[in-house]
């Protein structure tokens, strides 16, 4: 992943539409290097001190052993919380789809239509929302896509509806093995169009903020502004005043599309006032 991130263009294509994403793909390997250096450093250190003691070299090996094991779980346990395992599995999953290993996916994608088309079926909804956020708005547009295929979306002529909320579409529109994905797109750029609202923040630095998805997969550019790309003032809906609160807190941020606003502090935007409007 990280060869193809660093020698196959992937952080320059990902750095062309932003920059604060890019760097966040780096954010994983970074954290697994310095915590082999730093495992490095004290199994050495451990060996340093067992010699100058005069330790015997099997108690010195296991002392070495132990801590290093030690370290390695408080490493992992940091990463946990720090989110570092929770980014590297999405950039991972993303990677995967873009070298087009994407036929199980797609699959559910397929059966998810279905489903949906069986419940309207039975129980016809005023409205049909499909709603992605972070990675899920790529799955979003191919569930979207997926539907137009089948002809479902005459059915639901209307009423239904896209929501795309701090979308990574870009992170996936960049391989150029993801055809399928550019289909899905060209698909849903065609008459007549799906209602589609896109929301990000230039305070996420984990999603591409007011990013035309047909420009970073080099579809042609559309003549009326699609889908509808709206920034709101995520850092101003958590009172983050400085560059260090809004670094520390990336990750809360990321989810904060998620959660009722507080009084004042919408941005414009609430995702429970959205789907609750009558």
């Amino acid at each position: 992943m990280y060869g193809w991130y660093l020698l196959g263009g992937g952080y320059r294509k990902i750095r062309r539409w932003s920059p604060p994403v890019a760097l966040c793909g780096l954010y994983p390997g970074l954290y697994v290097l310095l915590s082999l250096v730093a495992l490095g450093l004290t199994w050495a250190l451990v060996g340093l001190l067992g010699g100058w003691m005069g330790l015997p070299s099997i108690l010195v090996w296991i002392l070495q052993l132990g801590l290093v094991s030690l370290a390695g779980r408080q490493a992992w346990g940091l990463a946990e919380s720090l989110g570092v395992v929770w980014l590297f599995r999405s950039i991972r999953f993303t990677h995967r789809l873009g070298q087009a290993r994407d036929r199980d996916l797609r699959q559910r994608v397929a059966s998810l239509a279905r489903q949906i088309l069986a419940l309207e079926a039975e129980t016809p909804g005023p409205e049909v929302w499909l709603v992605g956020h972070s990675s899920g708005s790529f799955v979003m547009a191919m569930l979207a896509a997926e539907l137009r295929r089948q002809g479902s979306d005459q059915a639901l002529a209307g009423r239904l509806q896209l929501l795309s909320l701090g979308q990574n579409l870009a992170n996936l529109a960049v391989h150029s093995q993801a055809q399928a994905f550019h289909a899905d797109l060209a698909l849903l750029a065609q008459e007549p169009r799906l209602p589609w609202r896109d929301v990000t923040s230039r305070d996420d630095y984990l999603c591409f903020a007011a990013v035309d998805p047909y420009r970073s997969c080099g579809l042609p550019c559309l003549e009326v502004a699609y889908p509808d790309l709206q920034l709101i003032p995520l850092a101003q809906r958590q009172g983050l005043a400085s560059l260090s609160a809004l670094l520390s807190h990336q990750f809360d941020l990321h989810f904060e599309y998620l959660r009722t606003a507080k009084p004042g502090r919408s941005g414009g935007f609430d995702l429970i006032e959205e789907l609750l409007a009558p």
